[in-house]
């Protein structure tokens, strides 16, 4: 086998590693967010920030701008209320 033989081997052996490793990567991640979610999150919250999130987009674009922190705070705190009152 000639020079050429073993470099391109040895750039399909690295490309086959970078892959692996970012496979592996986001295995990691999406377990890690299942397991927050299921720890963390109620049905009531995520209906909560689904009804935040829709609203939110709905204000942008009739505004045409993005929203300030507190214009979003308003937003989830409104529907986490009236969620949370049912």
């Amino acid at each position: 086998m000639g020079v050429y033989h073993y470099f391109i081997l040895g750039i399909v052996l690295g490309l086959a590693i970078a892959i692996y490793v970012f496979a592996n990567r986001e295995e990691k991640i999406q377990k890690e967010i299942f397991l927050n979610k299921r720890l963390f999150s109620t049905k009531k919250l995520d209906k909560s920030l689904e009804k935040a999130v829709n609203l939110m987009q709905l204000q942008i674009h009739s505004l045409q701008r993005e929203l300030t922190e507190e214009e979003k705070d308003n937003i989830i705190y409104k529907c986490y209320m009236e969620y949370n009152q049912k």
